[in-house]
């Protein structure tokens, strides 16, 4: 499941005004109580899921290779948070040794065969469009319950 989170900190609040969409950040569910991310301050990892905050939950289609994304993160080093990285959001070309979160879920989405953006550069991606990709199921988050879409 791909976890898309409300804009909480200030980095959120950021990418938020420069996106135009209060989807701030996004982790991809990978079982047992943990999600994947590039997470502000952090870095990429394997993290205790967040279940605060949430605005919705997008389901990959069947075809999603959760096996093969976990075998490709387990290979891949190490990622600082790309804060520079933060300003492709606002059109600037920047690209560092760093990873913010919509990119990183995108790679990891494309490790297990599903491409939610037809090729796109991963760092172009902002946090929102996850909820927009046909493929997926969405189901928005309201008061803490997930509510099956229509």
């Amino acid at each position: 499941m791909v976890l898309l989170y409300k804009a909480t900190s200030v980095y959120g609040r950021i990418i938020a005004v420069k996106t135009w969409h209060p989807i701030a950040h996004v982790e991809v569910y990978v079982g047992n109580g943990f999600s994947v991310a590039s997470r502000d301050g952090q870095g990429t990892g394997q993290y205790p899921v967040r279940t605060s905050d949430i605005a919705v939950v997008c389901r990959p289609p069947n075809s999603f290779d959760l096996g093969a994304a976990r075998r490709w993160f387990l290979a891949q080093p190490h990622r600082d948070y790309g804060w520079l990285d933060l300003l492709q959001f606002t059109g600037w070309n920047v690209n560092t040794n760093g990873v913010v979160c919509s990119p990183f879920a995108t790679e990891f989405l494309r490790a297990g065969h599903f491409d939610p953006f037809n090729g796109e550069p991963a760092p172009k991606i902002a946090p929102f469009e996850f909820a927009l990709v046909d493929e997926m199921q969405i189901y928005p988050v309201l008061k803490g319950e997930i509510c099956r879409a229509a």
